[in-house]
C-alpha cells in the first residue's frame, strides 16, 4: 500500500502538459488577453504587463489550464523592455521604448517537474510595440509630477481597478483622480482607493455571493482573483484553498463581512507591499 501511494504521488507530481500559451494582463490599459506562444503580443510604450505561462495540462483525462513555473529573461530588444520583477510562472514587464523595428522578446525556460515535449521547455514571447510616438506623449506626467513616481502610481491604480472592479464601466476622471491620490499619498493613497473601489464593487453586485447556500464556489473565485491580481499568486483556487488558511479565512470573510473586509486584509498585508514593491514607491504612508 505504501509503495502504491508513493508511486501515485510521484505520478501526480509530474504534470503532463501538452501545449503552452501566454496570458497577458496589461496593468496600464486594464485589459487581459491570451496568446499562442508564437504570436506577437501588441503593447505600447509606457505599458506595464504581467505575463504568465499557461499550460494545457491533462488532469483525469481532460485538458485544464495550469500556471507553468518558468524563469524569464529579456532575450532581445533590451532597450525596449525591462523586467520589473518575476515570480514562479509570471513576469512583470515594463515597455520603455520602441527602438529599432519595434520588437522585443522575453525568453522563458520551464522549471519544475512536468511531462512535456522538449520543444515546449523553452522559448520566446515576442512583443510588438506600436503607437510609440503617440503613446510616449500620452504618458508624460502633468506639470509638477515626477515621471517615475507618476507612472508607478498609474500602474498601481490600474491594478486595483482591474482586480476589484474588473470590466465594470469606470469614470476616466475618477480613475485619474485616484491615480493622483496614490501619487500624493503613497501607500496611504493605495489603501484609500482600494477601500473606495471595494464599496463601489459591492454597490454594483461584484462582492459576495448573494445566497446563504451554495455561495462558496463563487466566493472562492472572487477571492482567488484578488490574490492573483493583487498578490501575483500563481496558484489555482483549489490549491490555495487546500494549503492556505488565510485564503480560506478570506473566503469566509467575504461572505460574512463583505468585499471591503477582504480587500482591506489583502492590501494591508506585508505580502502585498512586498509583491508590489511599495517600499520602492516612497514612504509607506505618505510622500
Amino acid at each position: 500500500m505504501l509503495a502504491l501511494a508513493a508511486s501515485s504521488t510521484a505520478a501526480a507530481a509530474a504534470l503532463q502538459v501538452i501545449a503552452l500559451h501566454t496570458q497577458v494582463e496589461n496593468l496600464t490599459a486594464s485589459t487581459s488577453a491570451t496568446f499562442e506562444t508564437g504570436d506577437g503580443v501588441p503593447v505600447n510604450v509606457g505599458d506595464q504587463v504581467k505575463v504568465s505561462l499557461i499550460g494545457a495540462a491533462m488532469v483525469n483525462g481532460a485538458s485544464v489550464d495550469r500556471v507553468v513555473k518558468a524563469r524569464f529573461v529579456v532575450a532581445a530588444g533590451g532597450g525596449n523592455i525591462s523586467l520589473d520583477r518575476t515570480g514562479p510562472g509570471w513576469a512583470l514587464v515594463n515597455v520603455n521604448a520602441a527602438g529599432g523595428n519595434g520588437l522585443a522578446q522575453l525568453g522563458y525556460e520551464v522549471v519544475g517537474d512536468y511531462q512535456m515535449h522538449a520543444d515546449l521547455k523553452s522559448g520566446r514571447i515576442t512583443f510588438k510595440i506600436g503607437e510609440a510616438a503617440a503613446r510616449r506623449a500620452a504618458v508624460q506626467p502633468p506639470a509638477g509630477r515626477e515621471e517615475r513616481r507618476w507612472l508607478k502610481a498609474q500602474n498601481l491604480n490600474s491594478m486595483l481597478y482591474q482586480a476589484i472592479l474588473g470590466s465594470a464601466a469606470t469614470d476616466d476622471a475618477q480613475k485619474a483622480g485616484d491615480a493622483d491620490r496614490i501619487y500624493l499619498e503613497g501607500y496611504g493613497g493605495v489603501l484609500s482607493v482600494a477601500a473606495s473601489l471595494a464599496r463601489r464593487a459591492e454597490d454594483l453586485g461584484f462582492g459576495r455571493a448573494p445566497g446563504a447556500r451554495g455561495y462558496q464556489e463563487r466566493d472562492v473565485e472572487r477571492v482567488g482573483g484578488l490574490y492573483r491580481h493583487l498578490l501575483h499568486r500563481p496558484q489555482g483556487n483549489s490549491e490555495m484553498w487546500a494549503n492556505d488558511g488565510g485564503f480560506r479565512n478570506n473566503v469566509v470573510a467575504l461572505h460574512e463581512k463583505g468585499l471591503g473586509a477582504v480587500v482591506d486584509s489583502v492590501v494591508n498585508a506585508v505580502e502585498f507591499r512586498t509583491a508590489n514593491r511599495i517600499e520602492r514607491f516612497g514612504p509607506l504612508e505618505q510622500r
